[in-house]
């Protein structure tokens, strides 16, 4: 990004950060828009219902979705709306929209469930930890529009990338332009660690696979 002029444009805040060690995604976002609730969750007089909160709280408030017809390999990104501590994303649901096609989910609010969302490898990036459910503390009312996460504009199709080190948004109209120049130094750079990893008598690992990359890359 930097070498095409777009200085401090798509990083996204450093806590911003992958629940698990080794997460890397990246795909076209797909954007949901959140506000606090102005309206409490009521009191519930069954246990049956208790267990129903979430269904029996989107009967009465339906949230704004995403298309049913969006291209596996997406990436949702969530603006939060700055609200409580409300953990959105759940073991539950983000694996729903994993085998909905998402292979990375972030937010700049909270994740629950984070132990179970480390055990199961779901693809979950997120600011907080958190433990209230969403009933009565988030709406979500606009999908597939312009959002703010964590400091960055994001649109539906840009191009999102995470790994350990945090998140990047590449903004679409110039994707193709960063990547042909990212694939460049990330071969060069492979190239120069493989001739020290030789040097030191290391077994040469994937983070040093050229040809791997060559590979993956041909069609862009």
């Amino acid at each position: 990004m930097d070498g095409i002029g777009y200085f401090n444009i798509g990083l996204m805040d450093k806590e911003i950060r992958p629940l698990w060690l080794g997460m890397k995604f990246w795909g076209e976002a797909a954007t949901i828009r959140c506000v606090p609730s102005n309206k409490p969750m009521w009191k519930l007089d069954t246990t049956e219902d208790i267990v129903r909160a979430h269904g029996i709280w989107f009967k009465e408030n339906p949230p704004a979705r995403l298309p049913d017809d969006l291209k596996p390999g997406h990436v949702i990104v969530m603006d939060s709306g700055g609200g409580p501590e409300v953990g959105f994303w759940g073991s539950e649901n983000a694996m729903g929209a994993v085998l909905n096609g998402a292979v990375g989910i972030i937010t700049d609010g909270y994740a629950r469930d984070t132990a179970e969302l480390a055990l199961q490898r779901t693809p979950v990036v997120s600011r907080y930890r958190g433990r209230p459910i969403i009933p009565g503390r988030i709406q979500a009312i606009e999908a597939q529009t312009t959002i703010a996460c964590g400091g960055v504009q994001v649109n539906p199709g840009d191009i999102v990338g995470c790994d350990d080190d945090g998140v990047v948004v590449v903004p679409q109209q110039v994707a193709r332009e960063v990547a042909t120049h990212a694939i460049a130094i990330m071969l060069a750079d492979m190239r120069s660690r493989l001739a020290k990893y030789e040097a030191l008598g290391k077994a040469p690992d994937s983070t040093v696979d050229a040809d791997a990359i060559i590979a993956y890359y041909a069609d862009l």
